[in-house]
């Protein structure tokens, strides 16, 4: 069997869960051995692909619109190249309703990791230049892809009810593979430096949907009663305008900070944490759930979405719309040892059913039955 990954996420980003999803299962697949695939991407401002040994490109660090563009134009041009080769299967990694023009005779396989756009619209600019020819062409494309395609895989079956109550799609041509993760510590490592004593963790980006001032104005009466303790933001950017503000308001300036950190460091990150809160209203997996739980950190998460199902038992869970549970949430474990514990240790045992070798197996298994096929090729 050999299979064609197209270029997209590995065009346009940098680092992500898109793009981490698609360079893990290659891992996964390139360490099997087990079928063969191509990865038609000439350049890439990718950091999972840089080391990769299935990756025979060059890498640009260079993210800006012109720089984005001329990537995409010729890494479209090489995928129409070796498109022309017999595949059994062609992956799209994103959703440019113009991949159909490589599929040729393979079957079409897409992944849907969420779907944010179809639940908050507001939150994508489809207008201007980039909105009207980028952002709205990958929103509808990804409707046009999933009715195309011969497979459909959703990362949750949270995401899988959602395309089938947004696109009317059989659900019978969705099969849901759960995500893994890399990230453990056992908290051996060094607190990052500058990081305070006592903290909260967050993680990610914070527009909207992600629900961040909900979370700080929900938190800020904790804070004020203790003040050694502060909130860690990882990822995301430098706080704007708009977020200094809020911290302001809350009082807190000083004891809100965010922070980038390598991935060396955000193991540590988590394992000093007192807590890891994850207050977004929609996601469609969150790999940072996994990712505190294989670094024994205590998670707080909405009630919402996909998390009860990432989650299991292992997580204390508060509703996203009432800042007393997250307070009451919030000051329960951190104020009691034996509860802490007991989610660290909850959560080491939750995050080994999820791995990156059982996606791509589950992956393989759907290639494999969109070609008529049950056993190795």
């Amino acid at each position: 069997m050999r299979v064609l990954f197209d270029h997209q996420t590995f065009s346009h980003q940098r680092f992500g869960g898109n793009s981490r999803y698609f360079a893990e299962l290659l891992n996964e697949l390139y360490r099997a051995g087990e079928i063969e695939f191509d990865l038609p991407v000439v350049q890439s401002p990718n950091e999972y692909l840089a080391h990769a040994p299935y990756f025979h490109g060059r890498t640009s660090p260079r993210i800006d619109i012109p720089a984005f563009l001329a990537r995409y134009v010729r890494n479209t041009l090489q995928t129409q190249v070796v498109a022309r080769r017999p595949h059994d299967i062609f992956h799209a990694t994103f959703y440019d309703p113009s991949a159909l023009l490589a599929v040729r005779d393979a079957k079409l396989v897409v992944t849907v990791l969420d779907m944010i756009p179809e639940h908050f619209p507001d939150a994508f600019t489809t207008t201007g230049l980039y909105g009207r020819f980028i952002t709205k062409r990958w929103i509808e494309g990804k409707r046009t892809l999933c009715e195309r395609a011969d497979a459909i895989l959703a990362i949750s079956e949270n995401t899988k009810r959602d395309v089938v109550a947004f696109y009317g799609i059989d659900p019978a041509r969705i099969t849901v593979t759960h995500l893994g993760n890399r990230l453990v510590s056992d908290g051996s490592d060094a607190r990052p430096q500058g990081f305070p004593d006592r903290y909260i963790l967050y993680v990610g980006t914070r527009n909207t949907y992600k629900n961040f001032p909900f979370f700080i104005e929900s938190a800020a009466p904790l804070l004020a009663k203790d003040p050694a303790l502060h909130v860690v933001c990882i990822g995301g950017g430098a706080f704007d305008a708009n977020e200094q503000a809020l911290v302001e308001r809350a009082g807190l300036a000083g004891r809100v900070v965010q922070r980038s950190v390598p991935d060396r460091e955000l193991a540590a990150s988590y394992a000093h944490a007192l807590a890891f809160v994850f207050p977004s209203l929609y996601e469609g997996f969150g790999i940072p759930i996994l990712e505190a739980f294989g670094c024994g950190c205590p998670a707080l998460l909405a009630n919402a979405s996909c998390f009860p199902e990432i989650a299991g038992d292992a997580a204390r869970f508060f509703d996203p719309h009432d800042p007393a549970s997250l307070r009451e949430a919030l000051s329960d474990v951190i104020g009691d040892p034996a509860l802490a514990s007991e989610l660290r240790d909850k959560g080491r045992a939750r995050v080994r059913e999820f791995t990156w070798e059982a996606t791509a197996r589950q992956t393989l298994a759907v290639y494999r039955e969109a070609c008529g096929k049950t056993s190795s090729a």
